[in-house]
Formats: C-alpha cells, structure tokens, sequence
C-alpha cells in the first residue's frame, strides 16, 4: 500500500474519531486504488451522491463530511438537498465554499420534480445551482405520464424547463429507477422512456444512468418487453448521458428494482464489461451511489471509500 493511501487512512480514521470505525476497517477491504493505464474509470471524473452518505450529513454536516470525502479522492459532488439539521445556518455560498476550500466541484443537484419542473420554483433552485457551480441540475423523480400522450406531455414540461435553465448555463436531466423502462399503457410493446427520450429536445434535457436500477427495469419487465442491454442506451446516443450512477447490488426479486445495492465491487454486475464498451468513455460523470450504505456495518463513509478504491482499481480485462 503506497504511503499516500496510509495517510489518506489516517485522516479518515482520525476524522471520524471512533474507535469502531478503524477497527472494522477490514470488513471493507478493497482493491488497492491503482492508477496508469488500464483505468475504465477516469480518476478526475469519479464523483458520488450525497445521500449515500445522509446519515452523516444529518448528523455530523456538510463540512466534516465533505472534508472526508475529498481526502478519499472524491472530486464531484451530487447534492440531495442543501440543509443539515447538524449545521443549521449552512447556506449555498457557504456550501461553495466549503466545496472551494476541498477541491470539489458540485456535479450535479436531485431536486422534485416540481421544483425542476414548475416555473414557480425552478428559477430559484437554477439560481441556486449557478451558485454551486454545477453544469447540471435534475431529478430523481419518474417522469410525468403513463400513456403516450402524457408521456409527450411530461416530455415538453421538460423541453421547456431545460430551456430556461440553458439561460442560467445548466442542462437539467431524469435519473431512472426500473418504472421508466416499463411500457406505455396504451402502446404496451413501447418502453415508457424510449418515448421520453425522444419526446424530449437534446439541447435541453439529458439522462443520468442509473446502471443498476436499469439492469432492474431488464429483468422486472422482461416477460412484457424482453430484455435490453443498458449499454445499448449510452451507446445510440452518448451525448444525452451526462452521468452514471455507478451502483452495485445483487439479485432481490422481492424488490421493486430487483436488485439490493451493495458496497461497489461486493455485486454481481460486469462493469467491466459496461465501461469498457462505452462509445465514449470519460464524457459522464461516475458518480458512486448506494442507497443502503448508511446500513454497511463499518458506515456509509468507509463504504464510500471502499467503493472509490473498487472503482479506480476497476480495470480492463485485456
């Protein structure tokens, strides 16, 4: 291990200043973060989810928390809200700064979908992302309609938000779960998001890539509409992907995205394989993402580190 990951280590145990977390450390244990050539995963892009790590924003903020996670190698940060009962007068020119003072860039924000959408609130959250310096701001939330018409309807909504946010230099996009891929009511051979992609403008509106959630939607929907490879999505249109969430997990048919999310590198999924056919690898984001990590037993933070160490160490088979 080289001396720079010690004392990365070092910090990180000493930041979260408990005995139980440097003692649980093996439970965790990963791949040492390589770096060269080989890499499917580009370093300066790799970035994660705040709300994989929200029980320690709730309890301890923003500022410890995004100090750990720049001392892991975490350049881009993905909010999932800009308040924390831990640090009560935190403010979006605070955060920036804060952001400023650790090397991070804000990459993006998950708002409502009425925040995103509404003319009535989505000029404050733009403002709010200009602020932050993000080049992109979205969403969560599944998008607006069922049948054909209220999916082309859900789509101009979005037309015409991202036009808006394009005067404030930002790109809105829709992160799926599986419901997106499901089919439309009254056209039921068609997948609900192939209508929205091109029910909605590329200038305007782009996607985050929920890689495991989409692998869900193939199985939960495969006796409806037959499998599908994600990788085929990115790859017949890779500017509308602006973003991954690089999720692992392994197989839960009792759940509705058919897959429980694990610490990345403990799953099932061949992301080698996903990233290394990748048209074009290195335009997204790679945003780390586990929902469960705050249920890891050594923490969502040694889960966050565990995972960015998978992902560099993440290399081509050849």
């Amino acid at each position: 291990m080289s001396k720079s990951s010690l004392h990365r280590r070092g910090f990180l145990r000493a930041a979260a200043g408990t005995a139980a977390v440097a003692a649980g450390a093996g439970a965790f244990a990963a791949p040492a973060a390589a770096g060269g050539r080989g890499g499917l995963i580009p370093r300066g892009r790799i970035g994660l989810q705040l709300y994989s790590v929200r029980d320690q924003i709730q309890q301890r903020g923003f500022t410890p928390v995004l100090t750990e996670l720049a001392a892991i190698g975490y350049k881009h940060i993905e909010f999932a809200g800009y308040t924390s009962p831990a640090e009560p007068d935190m403010t979006v020119p605070k955060l920036r700064k804060l952001l400023d003072d650790n090397g991070l860039c804000a990459g993006g924000a998950h708002i409502g979908l009425d925040a995103l959408l509404n003319a009535s609130t989505r000029e404050r959250e733009f403002e709010n992302a200009a602020a932050l310096g993000m080049d992109y701001v979205g969403t969560a939330s599944d998008f607006p309609g069922r049948t054909a018409a209220e999916i082309q309807a859900g789509a101009d909504r979005f037309n015409e938000s991202g036009e808006v946010a394009r005067g404030y230099g930002l790109k809105i996009y829709q992160h799926n779960h599986t419901n997106e891929f499901g089919p439309v009511t009254d056209v039921p051979g068609k997948r609900r998001h192939d209508l929205f992609l091109s029910g909605t403008d590329p200038r305007y509106v782009f996607l985050e890539l929920d890689i495991l959630w989409a692998f869900g939607a193939s199985v939960r929907f495969r006796d409806q509409l037959g499998e599908f490879d994600p990788l085929d999505y990115v790859n017949a249109a890779p500017q509308r992907y602006i973003a991954f969430h690089v999720k692992d997990g392994v197989r839960d048919p009792a759940l509705t995205n058919q897959y429980r999310d694990v610490v990345f590198g403990q799953g099932e999924l061949d992301f080698r394989r996903f990233f290394s056919g990748l048209r074009a690898p290195g335009l997204p984001l790679y945003f780390w993402e586990q929902d469960r990590a705050p249920q890891e037993p050594q923490g969502s933070i040694r889960a966050a580190e565990a995972s960015y160490d998978a992902m560099v160490a993440l290399r081509s088979r050849d």
